[in-house]
């Protein structure tokens, strides 16, 4: 029954007092759950963020009286429409993130719901102990996500599904009843059965259901034992007739909490899961196995197991060409050879040997070589820095495959089909077909070991025939899974995508089994609603369906495809497919407020779903207060262009998106002088600046800098009393380098911070550049228009680009290296600058030749490590080395290494994402504590811990303010480190 307004507040007015948490009935936080990973968009009626199990029971018990529906949501990666639903959706991730317990000795861990597989793996870690089953997604994936959807991974062949490992849990019925589920002796059970309550009717229900269906359940539940689809009825029974797997051996007790596994939060909401642990291998290698064909290395699968592998992935050409497009993938791909031709292979195979010794584990890689013969191409990966480089690609192949062909993306609908394995080549070779008689195309990807393949046809689901065929290519599947004797849901459950094909793929009669046992626990289908059972047709609420029609939006700035294509603001929103890497804490740079925040409006996920729903008018308007509030976070770190594997560029989208603000409405002041600060530097510098920079120390300024909203803590920049000339401060003439002929030519690009604020940094680089024997020219100055960009002053950038563009495109059509000193200003040159001016080819020109001070080092190492360098020994050669965002996105923390290395530093990376400041984010008072607390997540402890006779080095002037503001101690540019040691 529909839940009417009035109805809906009713039920807030009620849940609100009893909750410590936060009940949001907005609209945006409504569109913000409105999909997952999935294909499928259902805007829920609100969203539960609780602090405490009591929470949520709290909003069970309300639910029950006001029949609103509810669902329980992790990180929202599904890729089947699990986490999707008209319903409460309660967020667990923000606050139920507590490991209650680690008992090494019993090898279990009991957690909340919203604790992340690697925060649980990391403190398992130090007893050598770790989850079994390892889904792609661990940097995000949730236990109580996992325990959803029965989650299984890379070593399933090993460790079995999340069901095997499941001790006992603590859970909520639908109407809020707190239950726990172990294991049960039969006089237990029993016991359970004459309990009051609503447990004990649950008890009830579910023996006579069991008594009523056996005979179902043990002859027609699928053979394979990647099971991940319908309820666990078989682990009710000691069935030998079975296969439970490679997971643990049945214990021979009854244990409800089995059911919670793969029940989709469809039977009861889970607060507390006791988990067991294995053993962390101490030792692995991996053989990388290259194929002619994809059916080739299908065929060879079977006979791979029989060398005793603890994996065997499957890695297809379509991903590996996405990987080699997205920076942060790209270098990582040293395991793969291309053919003779210089094509890349259509296939590999992934095999992994571990165990407890490096010779036990290499002895499996000769088993491998022995059993394919001398003439397999084999990369081996022994090294644990090697290995993580093949597992960093093969975790993200899911949002390469569904990237790999924008901005049509490769549809998540045979997601989670399994077969044994002797299987895989005849199962793959007639889906081919299958999708050949509708003239589609698709990516493969597979955990080959356990015969689980991941194809992903390429559909423009927005045309009715590509919805018919979408339909057509799930029939079929399942078809032939059926037919092989496998699974269509294998570890990523039933969901939206494969819950509307249970009843034809299942016998009539355990269907009926698993409606049964929903109704048994959840008699008024309120714990979410249409999965596993009674689901809705699977091309209904599709996010991208014939019925949507976005907004087209007019940008000075394009949005390139992957073909080179502008194609435009809108399919750049939309390449998001909602997998969620960008929800990962502590690790890498994506994402720095939400990594603070852990709100999901705050992570590129979040803000690409509010410009979607608003594209679509389902978000009021596309410049309107909601979109606003989504966007207000975004530091532009740029990280999401390189590690996002769809490499959605929410800097640039949120730069269009203040354009099209601009159009409506009048930039505050505040925006006007952040964006004009390259006018104001250049006025302000030299002669002013004494007066300058004491007004603005003084304590009498600040009542104009708080109606400006600027944090009163942040201390001001200060401007150049001497700032840089390219007369004065004029390179050395050419004769006192020599008569070098090969000398390297630099046009040095000098910004604004370094000519005006900075200017001992460009006299440093010009020291070093030099020094090295380049011969160095410095043209005049041109702003590259990042203050402008950064505020969405899109026509005013393009205007400084042309100027630029005027200036140094003979310097690139000449060959002259441009090289440039603050990372966010140079790479504007390399990035935004083509994307503004597309139609000029010399911008692309000087695209081409703009690189970072660091780079031109690491490329002219040779030069530098010739020169003599003045060393002190020990801890005062340490460099901590932080990289700017930008850095990190479009160019490489490698160049940093080499660069300092060539000068006899060692080199330590801070290990931090960003650093908060973010040009002008930092100064505004209400991001000021954001700002800080994004220092302290990684950053500012780095500072801290870094020997005090090293030297700190960071490229971006707004990393050395916060690492000085933070920490109190100043840090360098890396010309000025190698300046200092001439």
């Amino acid at each position: 029954m529909p839940i009417d307004a009035a109805r809906l507040e009713d039920f807030a007015a009620a849940v609100r007092p009893r909750i410590a948490g936060s009940l949001r009935l907005d609209a945006l936080s409504r569109a913000l759950y409105a999909t997952d990973a999935s294909l499928y968009r259902e805007p829920p009626l609100g969203v539960l963020v609780p602090r405490h199990a009591d929470d949520v029971q709290a909003a069970l018990e309300e639910a029950g009286r006001f029949g609103v529906p509810v669902v329980a949501r992790g990180s929202g990666s599904s890729l089947a429409g699990s986490a999707v639903s008209a319903g409460l959706v309660v967020d667990t991730t923000k606050h139920l993130r507590e490991i209650v317990a680690l008992d090494a000795e019993a090898r279990t861990a009991t957690v909340q719901p919203g604790v992340v597989l690697d925060d649980l793996n990391a403190a398992a870690r130090a007893h050598g102990l770790q989850v079994g089953p390892d889904p792609a997604s661990s940097n995000r994936a949730t236990i109580g996500g996992m325990l959803g959807t029965n989650a299984t991974g890379t070593h399933s062949i090993q460790y079995g599904s999340v069901v095997d490992w499941t001790e006992s849990a603590r859970a909520l019925l639908a109407d809020g009843t707190p239950v726990s589920f172990a294991p049960l002796s039969p006089e237990a059970w029993a016991a359970k059965m004459r309990a009051g309550g609503a447990e004990g009717e649950v008890y009830r229900r579910l023996d006579a259901l069991l008594k009523v269906h056996e005979q179902a359940v043990r002859r027609d539940t699928p053979e394979h034992w990647r099971r991940a689809g319908g309820y666990r009825l078989e682990r009710m029974f000691e069935a030998p007739e079975v296969d439970r797997g490679p997971g643990r051996p049945w214990n021979g007790t009854r244990n409800v909490a089995a059911l919670l596994a793969g029940s989709e939060g469809t039977l009861g909401i889970a607060t507390e899961i006791t988990l067991g642990l294995v053993e962390r291998p101490t030792h692995a290698v991996l053989g990388v196995v290259h194929y002619a064909t994809r059916r080739e290395a299908l065929e060879a699968v079977e006979g791979i197991l029989e060398t005793g592998p603890t994996a065997v992935e499957l890695f297809d050409r379509i991903a590996l060409e996405r990987a080699l497009n997205v920076t942060e993938y790209a270098p990582k791909l040293h395991f793969v050879q291309r053919n003779a031709d210089g094509s890349l292979p259509a296939a590999l195979l992934i095999v992994e040997y571990s165990g407890g010794s490096d010779a036990e584990t290499r002895d499996g890689l000769d088993r491998l070589r022995r059993h394919l013969g001398g003439g397999a191409v084999i990369t081996e990966a022994l090294e644990d820095a090697h290995m993580a480089d093949v597992y960093a690609v093969r975790k993200v192949g899911l949002g390469l495959a569904m990237s790999a062909r924008l901005p049509v993306q490769a549809a998540a609908i045979v997601e989670d089909a399994a077969v044994p394995v002797r299987h895989l080549p005849a199962y793959i070779r007639e889906m081919e077909e299958a999708m050949s008689a509708e003239n589609v195309d698709a990516v493969v990807y597979a955990h080959a070991s356990a015969g689980c393949l991941h194809v992903r046809p390429f559909l423009d689901l927005r045309r009715p025939a590509q919805v018919e065929a979408l339909e057509a290519i799930a029939r079929a599947s399942m078809t032939l899974a059926k037919k092989y004797g496998g699974v269509i849901a294998s570890e990523h459950g039933d969901g939206r995508a494969r819950g509307a094909l249970a009843e034809d793929f299942y016998t009539p009669a355990l269907y009926a089994a698993y409606q049964a046992t929903k109704r048994a626990f959840d008699p008024d289908g309120r714990l979410n609603p249409g999965k596993i059972v009674d689901v809705p047709p699977l091309t209904e609420a599709l996010r991208m369906g014939p019925d949507y029609h976005p907004a087209r939006v007019e940008t000075g700035l394009a949005f390139h495809d992957p073909r080179g294509v502008d194609a435009g603001f809108a399919s750049a929103v939309e390449a998001c497919n909602g997998s969620a890497v960008c929800r990962k804490i502590g690790a890498g740079t994506m994402c720095p407020p939400f990594m603070v925040t852990r709100e999901e409006k705050d992570s590129t996920r979040g803000r690409a779903n509010a410009l979607r729903e608003a594209l679509t008018g389902d978000l009021g308007r596309l410049t309107g207060p909601e979109v606003a509030e989504a966007l207000d976070l975004c530091v532009s770190c740029k990280a999401c262009k390189s590690e996002c594997p769809a490499s959605v560029d929410m800097a640039a989208l949120k730069t269009a998106w203040q354009e099209q603000k601009w159009k409506e409405e009048r930039p505050g002041a505040r925006t006007r002088l952040f964006a004009h600060l390259p006018v104001l530097a250049r006025r302000l510098a030299g002669p002013l600046a004494h007066v300058v920079n004491r007004a603005n120390a003084s304590p009498l300024a600040r009542p104009a800098l708080d109606r400006l909203g600027i944090a009163r803590e942040r201390p001001l920049p200060s401007f150049a009393t001497r700032p840089f000339s390219a007369a004065r401060d004029r390179p050395a003439p050419d004769g006192s380098l020599g008569a070098d002929p090969d000398a390297p030519r630099v046009a040095l690009y000098v910004d604004t911070f370094g000519r005006f604020q900075e200017p001992e940094i460009p006299r440093a680089a010009l020291r070093v550049l030099q020094a090295a024997g380049a011969r160095v020219e410095v043209p005049a100055y041109r702003c590259c228009g990042r203050t402008y960009l950064s505020k969405g002053f899109v026509p005013h950038a393009t205007r400084l680009a042309r100027r630029l563009v005027e200036t140094y495109a003979p310097y690139a059509e000449g060959g002259v290296a441009i090289v440039g000193l603050e990372p966010s200003c140079v790479l504007t040159l390399r990035d935004e600058i083509p994307r503004l001016l597309q139609d000029d080819p010399r911008a692309a020109a000087v695209a081409a030749a703009a690189m970072t001070f660091e780079e031109w080092c690491a490329a002219h190492a040779d030069r530098l490590g010739a020169l003599d360098w003045q060393t002190a020994g020990g801890a005062a050669d340490a460099a901590l080395v932080h990289g700017h965002c930008h850095q990190k996105a479009l160019s490489s923390m490698g160049a940093s290494r080499a660069c300092l290395g060539a000068a006899g530093l060692a080199v330590t990376e801070s290990g931090a994402g960003c650093c908060g400041v973010a040009g002008a984010f930092g100064y505004e008072a209400e991001h000021y504590a954001v700002s800080v607390a994004i220092a302290e997540d990684r950053l500012a402890p780095a500072v801290r811990a870094a020997p005090p006779e090293g030297v700190v080095v960071a490229a971006g002037t707004s990393c050395r303010e916060q690492i000085e503001h933070t920490t109190g101690r100043r840090a360098l540019h890396p010309a000025q480190a190698l300046a200092a040691r001439l």
